[in-house]
């Protein structure tokens, strides 16, 4: 099976401190995963005054501050940002962020960002889109988060950036449900399939905002190449994203899982492995004497059985068997030889 990519999403976690956000860095190294992703913004582009804080941004921040001005407390500069990036990289990390206006776009393009990140609730901007499907870069990816989404609504995403000069199998689709923290019953990692199938040219892959690792097992079986889960070092901490992300140990899980699904998966055949080999000759049965048979008995259900082990006649050519004459003497248990019968393959 193919590498699953997975991004440890540190987002906004960091609550505007480079510190904090460094040491997610380090901690999200030591869980293995292949990427950390940031996200870039200017609350004051991003927001207008007039929006409302979605019911989860309610319950985990309170009601006292809007979105614009929780939001505005998130932000890191350009500066922390390209520190924190060189940092991640030195670590073996790849990095890349997720921009929420033009103006983080323009930023992230003139760093050199190869590797895009479209959030769900960008997928219906059009000037946005045409800004990042038009970047120039080689090695350039754009991962398409599709929460909220329709497969019209995605259809005419990928349209517009395959338009503005995105190749289409430089796209990676992400299944996703954006609700913080997703409800098990709307998980539905049952439509990677149905994604797969309206989006064959694309790759696809599953941002989960669900509790704990079990759905991007779950999506890992369905053969994704990336798994995008939120990360964070205490579910406790103030903002609107920790209670709905994987914490270090829980992160860890998820990344020795995918690995260990990776290997389980082996191939789309149904084979005889070479570990399991050995065992036919213990698990199976051949025919065999029930009792002492002379030379020339014929054999009968009275005078011969199925039991282990399964190196002799196979049971299948019982009823061959059945009727023929002994060619020599069996005691009880041997295993019985009849001219023109093979023994099993051990």
């Amino acid at each position: 099976m193919k590498h699953v990519f997975i991004v440890a999403e540190i987002g906004c976690n960091h609550n505007g401190s480079k510190e904090l956000a460094k040491r997610m860095v380090e901690s999200a190294k030591d869980c293995g995963v292949d990427a950390v992703k940031f996200q870039t913004f200017k609350a004051k582009d991003l927001i207008s005054c007039y929006a409302p804080k979605a019911e989860y941004q309610k319950i985990t921040t309170g009601t006292s501050d809007s979105q614009l001005e929780m939001t505005a407390k998130l932000e890191l500069s350009h500066e922390d940002f390209l520190e924190l990036k060189a940092y991640a990289e030195e670590l073996g990390l790849k990095v890349f962020s997720t921009p929420f206006d033009i103006g983080s776009v323009e930023f992230l393009d003139s760093i050199g960002q190869s590797l895009w990140k479209i959030p769900s609730g960008e997928i219906t901007n059009l000037p946005y889109l045409n800004r990042i499907g038009a970047i120039k870069r080689e090695g350039k990816k754009v991962i398409l988060s599709s929460g909220m989404a329709t497969i019209e609504e995605i259809e005419n995403c990928i349209e517009i950036l395959v338009n503005a000069g995105t190749k289409e199998c430089d796209i990676i689709l992400l299944h996703c449900n954006t609700e913080y923290p997703t409800p098990d019953k709307d998980v539905n990692i049952l439509a990677i399939n149905d994604l797969k199938e309206h989006f064959p040219n694309v790759k696809i892959g599953f941002s989960d905002h669900s509790v704990g690792y079990t759905a991007a097992i779950g999506a890992t079986v369905l053969g994704i190449d990336l798994i995008e889960k939120h990360f964070t070092l205490d579910k406790n901490y103030e903002g609107p994203d920790h209670k709905a992300s994987a914490t270090p140990d829980e992160l860890k899980e998820l990344v020795q899982n995918v690995r260990r699904v990776e290997v389980m998966a082996g191939s789309d055949k149904k084979i005889v492995t070479d570990s399991e080999r050995k065992n036919k000759i213990v698990a199976r049965k051949s025919i065999v004497a029930l009792k002492k048979i002379s030379v020339g008995e014929v054999f009968t259900e009275d005078n011969i059985t199925c039991k282990r082990p399964g190196n002799g006649i196979s049971p299948l050519y019982w009823y061959e068997v059945l009727g023929k004459v002994a060619e020599r003497d069996f005691n009880e248990d041997e295993l019985i030889t009849v001219s023109g019968f093979e023994w099993q393959e051990c």
